[in-house]
């Protein structure tokens, strides 16, 4: 499995969706569907660390290792920073980092030394790759120094603090919770137009441009994902598993309601 930030220096933009269903079934037909990437939720969806492990390897096989897993873990506790990434992900998205002391304490979690302090112990992580060898030794040397460390920026202090957490070394690059942010700003909803959020999306982006490292965010509409683009996010999180299963079949029972509607007035 490439890293995912030389992916996508070499590839980007990147699109991909949000994984929130649970099912083997439902992760391959995601993973075989073109995505550069998703992220498995475990923050708000009640996914085990198990369920996690089994979705990443069902990603693996089924894009034959072009869709990069991500694991969003449900905290900064290093018990789920081990488990994402000992899952054989591609790397970890962090949520709600709002300092850089904050980005600091999740690199130590996160990276092997000298950089961190990460437990080595890979049982599950060489077989998430269909291209290696599936040895312990091959995933340290050539794979775990290249996986990406995303915290999330969806508050007003992580906006305050952006130019250091994207610059703290060992993290990858970012993630933006457009929801989380719009609150913390005093904004209802996803999206919207007012310049206190849109400032707020420039800033990150500069900070990330900086850097030298990408930025995505979570995109609902074409429209969003236009405008996400125009403003140098790099890599785009579009819709959900669990949202594009529901306008499917809620289509679906339309077009099926409207040929029997048809059918019994003619």
């Amino acid at each position: 499995m490439a890293p995912f930030v030389d992916t996508l220096r070499a590839q980007g933009p990147l699109v991909g969706t949000f994984v929130t269903l649970t099912s083997t079934l439902s992760a391959a037909i995601v993973g075989a569907a073109g995505y550069d990437c998703v992220i498995i939720d475990m923050e708000h969806v009640p996914t085990s660390a198990l369920e996690a492990t089994h979705i990443v390897h069902t990603m693996a096989s089924a894009s034959k290792g072009t869709c990069m897993p991500l694991v969003r873990v449900p905290s900064h506790g290093v018990e789920w920073i081990k488990w994402g990434l000992d899952s054989g992900a591609a790397g970890i998205v962090v949520p709600m980092v709002n300092t850089p002391e904050e980005a600091r304490q999740i690199v130590q979690r996160a990276r092997y030394p000298p950089l961190g302090q990460r437990s080595y112990g890979p049982a599950y992580a060489p077989f998430a790759d269909p291209a290696s060898d599936r040895s312990a030794g091959q995933y340290f040397n050539s794979t775990a120094q290249g996986l990406a460390v995303l915290p999330m920026i969806e508050s007003a202090t992580g906006v305050e603090n952006a130019d250091a957490i994207l610059a703290t070394e060992g993290v990858s690059g970012a993630f933006v919770g457009p929801f989380d942010l719009r609150c913390s700003l005093g904004l209802p909803g996803g999206d919207g137009k007012e310049d206190r959020f849109l400032d707020a999306l420039k800033r990150i982006a500069a900070a990330a441009k900086k850097a030298g490292k990408p930025v995505g965010i979570y995109t609902g509409s074409k429209e969003q994902m236009e405008r996400n683009l125009s403003l140098g996010f790099e890599y785009i999180l579009y819709q959900g598993d669990s949202s594009l299963l529901a306008n499917a079949v809620k289509a679906s029972v339309e077009e099926a309601r409207s040929v029997i509607k048809q059918a019994k007035s003619s």
